[in-house]
């Protein structure tokens, strides 16, 4: 079963939360840790096939072979980045499928509250939409909004924006951390020059 062109595809429409089951959402979801896996490691792959183009074109002499790491380099940046998009598709759904799983598996007590209808047609690749406009609907009082969030484990005063925040502060943490181990920064500027030069080309 095609799990995914249900949450994410053309017969989306047609797979109410009502029609899934937990058990197919926990594998899907399963399969697609596996995958997200797999793809950061491709990524770490190409950055350190990245790193020796660099190093060895730095060594090079001649400006033709110089030429050549950096089309390499560029190369290898280029798929790094292809998959990094991969990677960022799998995540929103992974998100997706465990968000409609955690409703599954509160599924029982969300109909004896009479709450289940208000998200068993939801369809799931709008389900990140619908948990928000639950949000902004009990922020306005909404007493069944803030109990189906409440069942849900689901706090009415979060939001996704300053949830990023917080993902955002974890990872310049991680990376300050990271740059302590490093041990040739010339390099490290040359990376960081390319990708602010690469994010300017990209906002252009």
């Amino acid at each position: 079963m095609a799990l995914l062109d249900f949450l994410f595809g053309k017969k989306s429409k047609l797979a109410a939360i009502e029609k899934m089951t937990a058990s197919d959402l926990e594998r899907e979801q399963l399969r697609l840790e596996a995958q997200q896996d797999a793809i950061i490691g491709k990524v770490k792959t190409l950055e350190k096939r990245k790193r020796a183009a660099l190093v060895e074109g730095a060594k090079k002499k001649s400006d033709l072979e110089r030429r050549a790491m950096a089309v390499r380099y560029k190369q290898f940046d280029g798929e790094a980045s292809d998959y990094v998009s991969q990677a960022t598709l799998v995540s929103k759904q992974i998100r997706v499928i465990g968000r409609v799983c955690q409703m599954k598996r509160r599924e029982s007590l969300l109909k004896q509250e009479g709450l289940w209808s208000l998200i068993s047609s939801v369809d799931p690749a709008e389900v990140e939409q619908f948990m928000i406009d639950m949000r902004t609907r009990a922020l306005q009082g909404d007493r069944e909004a803030s109990r189906l969030l409440e069942v849900l484990e689901e706090p009415a005063t979060s939001a996704y924006e300053e949830q990023d925040d917080d993902i955002k502060n974890i990872l310049e943490a991680m990376e300050a951390i990271g740059e302590t181990e490093a041990t040739d920064t010339e390099i490290e500027q040359v990376e960081k020059k390319f990708l602010e030069t690469k994010e300017e080309d990209e906002e252009a």
